[in-house]
């Protein structure tokens, strides 16, 4: 099996630049009164989101010996940052994508690669809960609701690629991604 680079040249920087993205729409409801310390939260929060769903996408896919790497789709980028205005009630998390470089891919690599990354978030909500802390009800939420944005079994997001491989896993993943969204 060939080996890939971990990362590629300009990947951390793409990750932090849409992680500061990501911190934008989170920290848009905060603004003007938001502290140097409620902005290193919101940034951690945004980062622990965003970042290992990402990467879970890009490692599985390199276990499977595809190359793979994160970068920012500009309008997606731009799209996100818009949707951080104050005022503007729909907010979107999609800066950027882990292309996997393969001319064919199988449903069913396909479809476990594309349930690492909401998964990956499902398991963070969950083991924040169990540590308890006062960020813990924040982190599960918000997890829950990457994932279920990701969930969504439309267009290029990560639910349809699910659903198409396998509709059991995809209501397994739903139904604590809808929990940790709403209720935990």
């Amino acid at each position: 099996m060939r080996s890939y680079p971990l990362f590629y040249r300009g990947e951390l920087l793409e990750l932090l630049l849409s992680t500061i993205a990501v911190f934008l729409v989170f920290a848009a409801p905060y603004l003007p009164r938001l502290t140097l310390a409620g902005a290193l939260v919101l940034f951690a929060l945004a980062f622990l989101a965003y970042v290992p769903h990402e990467l879970a996408h890009k490692f599985i896919a390199q276990y499977y010996g595809y190359p793979a790497k994160y970068s920012i789709v500009k309008e997606l980028f731009l799209l996100t940052l818009v949707t951080a205005i104050p005022g503007i009630p729909l907010k979107l998390i999609a800066p950027g994508t882990v292309y996997i470089y393969a001319p064919l891919i199988d449903k069913r690599r396909n479809g476990i690669i594309s349930a690492a990354g909401p998964a990956t978030n499902i398991v963070l909500g969950l083991v924040a809960l169990w540590s308890g802390g006062s960020l813990a009800s924040s982190v599960a939420s918000l997890s829950g609701w990457i994932a279920l944005f990701n969930l969504v079994p439309f267009g290029p997001l990560d639910g349809k690629k699910i659903a198409e491989w396998n509709l059991a896993v995809w209501l397994a993943l739903l139904a604590p991604a809808l929990w940790l969204t709403f209720f935990a």
